[in-house]
């Protein structure tokens, strides 16, 4: 690969995984809005981005899929943290 293709490839999956990493905090943004939003439909998109562009610089052998992989991470703990600070009570046994 030429180096300006391998500079454009490596910009090209740093916006990937930017970009989800923003759709993580729009998708909780918009958890707490009461208009409907788009947010967590992109956030579903760009995982799969995310998820696709970590397996490609993987088998190409490139170093910069640590990065999707921890991106990953960080999509999927953000999409699934609780950060309301109100107690909750647990589920009634019956």
């Amino acid at each position: 690969m030429s180096p300006i293709n391998e500079v454009l490839a490596i910009v090209s999956i740093l916006a990937i995984h930017l970009s989800g990493l923003a759709s993580v905090v729009a998708a909780r943004l918009a958890e707490r809005s009461s208009v409907t939003s788009s947010a967590p439909k992109w956030f579903f998109v760009l995982l799969g981005a995310v998820g696709l562009s970590t397996m490609i610089t993987l088998s190409a052998g490139h170093g910069i899929w640590l990065l999707g992989a921890a991106t990953l991470s960080l999509m999927s703990l953000g999409a699934t943290i609780d950060f309301r600070a109100g107690r909750r009570n647990p589920a009634p046994l019956s």
